[in-house]
């Protein structure tokens, strides 16, 4: 069963699909990926909503690690937050990192990791590596 979920929140369903497929390529069965991407009715921009549907959809899961594009995304990811149980609220962290590059490292990492944290410094090593 999969320990950790990663959420990739993004202004276009395109982009978010993106990279939930290269990322793909590289999880385990201990990582569950979900793209939420565009405000779900075609648009460019992101939905809180679609946002805490797929937080509640990882539930199960130890850790979960939300990965976003642009500033409004972090927004939309923070009220999806206070839409659900505090419980949940605690395996949920915003990963401050570059969308593509970061998703990528951390996703490797979340393979073989038991802490969040280790995905996080993994992510933020991304932006070092690539001068992000």
């Amino acid at each position: 069963m999969a320990t950790n979920g990663i959420i990739l929140v993004s202004h276009s369903e395109q982009l978010a699909n993106g990279v939930a497929e290269l990322i793909g390529e590289m999880a385990d069965d201990n990582v569950v990926i979900k793209a939420v991407g565009g405000t779900g009715d075609g648009r460019l921009g992101t939905n809180a909503m679609n946002v805490m549907e797929a937080i509640e959809e990882m539930a199960e899961l130890k850790n979960i690690l939300v990965y976003c594009d642009l500033g409004s995304s972090v927004l939309s990811t923070e009220t999806a937050l206070e839409m659900v149980d505090e419980e949940l609220q605690k395996r949920v962290h915003i990963v401050d990192a570059p969308l593509v590059e970061g998703a990528f490292y951390g996703v490797v990492k979340a393979c073989v990791a038991e802490t969040a944290e280790e995905v996080i410094e993994e992510s933020k090593l991304a932006a070092q590596l690539h001068k992000i």
